[in-house]
């Protein structure tokens, strides 16, 4: 029998850490209900604008594997918009409401274009650069943008959350993963997202029900509306 060295030893702790962490990353399931959480800053928006108290400081994304809610309130709730993305359907129902008025509108993946503008990248740059946000590991992605004058965009996405095609109806498509920092620009509004909790759940199918008090409009009718409330706060 050979005698035991401290290499050896040293290689059988190695050996068993091995088979531990194999263990517990097969035992991983990554999450595919659930609830993030974003804050919300305004990098190009000057702090003492007469309506930087207005603006929204975070908004919230419920989740399962085919159906994603996103809800903001800004205005201190005189403003307020809820998305609701059907990925087998391919179709958006968007609904917004400026104090009385409440209008909602279906949008299939022809009306998607004008709703993206400013925000559609020339093309994505995929780099080795890692980091975790809100607990996840993510990668870095870069959007390159056709005009001089519109820096690229940092994206930061984890593969680690279980969303079929999570990024299908915006400006990053083609990201394989959930966005968990990126940047939007929306009618003149440049607006920068950051997770700050991931809570993998249950969520209600109600959750994602859409809403009846709203009067059904044409995409069209819905673009003009939002740019006229959304000029109020870059003007």
């Amino acid at each position: 029998m050979k005698p035991c060295t401290a290499a050896t030893i040293l290689g059988a702790c190695g050996l068993l850490l091995l088979i531990s962490g194999c263990a517990q990353d097969l035992s991983y399931q990554a999450p595919r209900e659930g609830v993030i959480e974003y804050s919300l800053s305004f990098p190009e928006y000057d702090p003492n604008g007469l309506m930087a108290g207005m603006l929204p400081e975070k908004t919230t994304l419920f989740f399962n594997r085919e159906l994603q809610l996103t809800d903001l309130s800004a205005g201190m709730g005189v403003f307020r918009t809820c998305m609701v993305v059907n990925t087998l359907k391919r179709e958006l129902d968007y609904h917004m409401s400026v104090m009385s008025k409440k209008i909602k509108s279906k949008l299939g993946e022809q009306d998607l274009p004008r709703f993206n503008e400013g925000s559609t990248a020339l093309s994505i740059i995929y780099t080795d650069e890692t980091d975790s946000i809100a607990g996840y590991p993510c990668r870095k992605a870069l959007a390159i943008f056709n005009g001089l004058d519109q820096p690229e965009i940092e994206l930061w996405y984890t593969e680690a959350i279980d969303i079929e095609a999570p990024n299908w109806f915006g400006p990053y498509a083609e990201i394989p993963g959930v966005l968990l920092q990126y940047e939007l620009v929306q009618y003149g509004m440049r607006m920068r997202l950051t997770a700050t909790s991931v809570t993998p759940g249950p969520v209600e199918r109600e959750r994602f029900q859409l809403k009846d008090a709203y009067q059904e409009v044409e995409p069209d009718v819905l673009h003009r509306e939002l740019e006229d409330v959304l000029s109020t706060f870059t003007s």
